[in-house]
């Protein structure tokens, strides 16, 4: 069971957590470094408890109603290219998890969220594409499979 914990990350705070990103194995890392950010989910991080060498989901575009992992709300067509970030951790230990979607730690908090605005002042960016061969290039590089007539 995960314990999850809605405090305000601080210095002393976060020194308490021993998790940090050198037990973080990311193993794809392609979703984790999209040059787009996901929907803010909360302007805070959220720290949860992480058993070592268990596979985990993070939610990468801020959509999942089971934040902050994945529930497949991003595979909507046209919903969102953002996709979840797979990780295991090699210690079974409370890590701040990134819940602005903006972090370049991810799946972890690296503290983006104090610089950034609410996703309200952000335009939502959507594109849609037919058989576009741009695109299609593009999405297969970034690691996405065509499936039901479009990328995913």
């Amino acid at each position: 069971m995960l314990a999850r914990t809605t405090q305000t990350l601080s210095l002393q705070t976060a020194k308490r957590f021993t998790g940090s990103y050198k037990n973080v194995n990311v193993k794809n890392p392609s979703a984790a470094n999209l040059p787009f950010e996901g929907h803010v989910a909360d302007s805070k991080p959220i720290s949860v408890k992480l058993e070592a060498e268990k596979l985990y989901a993070f939610c990468g575009c801020g959509l999942s109603n089971k934040q902050p992992f994945c529930d497949g709300s991003h595979k909507g067509m046209g919903r969102t290219l953002r996709r979840p970030v797979r990780f295991t951790v090699n210690k079974t230990d409370d890590y701040w998890l990134c819940m602005c979607k903006e972090s370049k730690k991810f799946p972890l908090c690296d503290g983006t969220h104090k610089t950034t605005s609410s996703a309200q002042d952000k335009p939502t960016i959507s594109a849609m594409f037919g058989a576009s061969p741009v695109y299609d290039g593009v999405a297969r590089q970034l690691g996405y499979r065509y499936k039901n007539g479009g990328f995913q």
